[in-house]
């Protein structure tokens, strides 16, 4: 790298950090020795290794941070949730990558498109790293997805899990007889919490061997066989009739392109005056997913915006009845799964790698940064097919919920 072009890019990331400094100090060290403070009372120490550092972070934005992070040449000391705030800031946010960088993004993004086959992969590589891993951070019904702290103060992890399952479970309506399905079940919480509680029938489908096997065991360990099960199976192949569908942090997983595919299969296995509710990680804009995420985490991923959403419920005829966005409780459960990871690091590394370590504590750290301070949102969506009877006042959901 030319040294003008060295000067260059760290006299910007100089003055981005000034900017910075009211709300986020930090202390830099350079490659060359030299250390500078932004601010006063430093929240973290950073240290860059290489001055290719700069130019990939000025060229691919947070893919060249994050793939610098986890390569080892850029430590952080310290609160990395505030470190990462910085990509937030105005003048950072309006930066573009470099045509080169727009071109790779673009190319993987093709070949990470959610087709039959390709979405096994994609789900696959992130869901299948072990039941083990999971564990290790998760709670005890193994669910991977934004929990409901309703008493915030007190709740643990378990309760507030249990608590999500239970707020969807009665703004659904939930009753002995229902026919339930659950697209991209997980480890098949949700059902075996609906099955614990109604006389009910539901299939849950997952496309991640590791899942299936584990959800079905946990079914027949507590004997609700006769009434749910998980199939192994794509939620286009999905066949039968269904009163009651939910999906919870799977639609994140379909992929703009195969919206419209997922809705046209909703339409097509709900019967009329069903009632579904979707739980979805999304954005506030329109906006493509971050490419260090697509890259390194949720290969084919896409969050929505609530305008999308709205959009393809409303174009197969579907009605919108309630939407609640729960952003804070998953800053909360993100935290929450931080704290499990971190006291489990040591066995994460004998799982798997320092690299892995790293990529994960970025990828867990930055999620919890952008729902505190970013654009996402997580959407309840309760909708039905067909006008139906529905209550008066939101607060009949919660009635006679100690």
């Amino acid at each position: 790298m030319k040294k003008k072009g060295v000067e260059e890019f760290r006299e910007f990331l100089e003055n981005v950090l000034q900017a910075a400094s009211n709300e986020v100090p930090v202390e830099v060290t350079f490659w060359d020795g030299v250390t500078k403070r932004f601010g006063n009372d430093p929240v973290a120490k950073i240290r860059i290794k290489s001055p290719k550092v700069l130019e990939d972070m000025m060229k691919q934005l947070s893919l060249g941070f994050g793939e610098n992070y986890i390569n080892g040449n850029i430590e952080i000391e310290g609160d990395i949730q505030q470190v990462l705030r910085i990509q937030d800031l105005p003048a950072v946010k309006k930066m573009k990558p470099s045509t080169k960088a727009i071109v790779e993004i673009a190319i993987h993004r093709l070949l990470t498109l959610n087709s039959l086959q390709r979405a096994k992969e994609n789900i696959q590589y992130h869901y299948d790293l072990g039941n083990d891993f999971y564990k290790l951070f998760l709670d005890e019904s193994m669910t991977y997805s934004c929990a409901y702290f309703k008493n915030w103060d007190s709740d643990t992890l378990e309760d507030a899990q249990r608590n999500k399952y239970e707020l969807i479970v009665r703004k659904i309506g939930l009753q002995d007889g229902d026919r339930v399905v659950d697209i991209g079940c997980g480890w098949g919480g949700f059902l075996i919490y609906a099955a614990s509680k109604y006389n009910i029938k539901g299939v849950g489908c997952t496309i991640s061997k590791n899942q299936y096997e584990y959800a079905n065991e946990k079914i027949k360990e507590l004997g609700l066989q006769d009434r749910i099960e998980v199939l192994y199976e794509d939620y286009r192949n999905l066949k039968g009739k269904f009163n009651k569908f939910v999906s919870i942090g799977a639609y994140e997983h379909i992929g703009k392109n195969y919206a419209f595919m997922f809705f046209n299969k909703l339409n097509e296995i709900l019967e009329d005056k069903a009632v579904g509710l979707l739980h979805t990680i999304g954005h506030n804009e329109p906006l493509e997913t971050d490419p260090f995420t697509i890259k390194y985490i949720f290969p084919g991923g896409y969050l929505p915006s609530l305008e999308e959403l709205i959009r393809r419920i409303r174009s197969v005829g579907f009605y919108t009845i309630d939407v609640e966005n729960l952003r804070p409780h998953y800053a909360r459960t993100l935290d929450e799964w931080i704290k499990r990871f971190q006291s489990n690091i040591d066995k994460v590394r004998s799982m798997f790698d320092e690299r892995f370590v790293r990529m994960w504590w970025l990828y867990l750290n930055g999620a919890s940064v952008s729902f505190k301070y970013g654009d996402c949102q997580v959407y309840q969506i309760l909708f039905s097919k067909g006008q139906i009877q529905i209550p008066p006042y939101r607060g009949d959901i919660y009635k006679d919920w100690d």
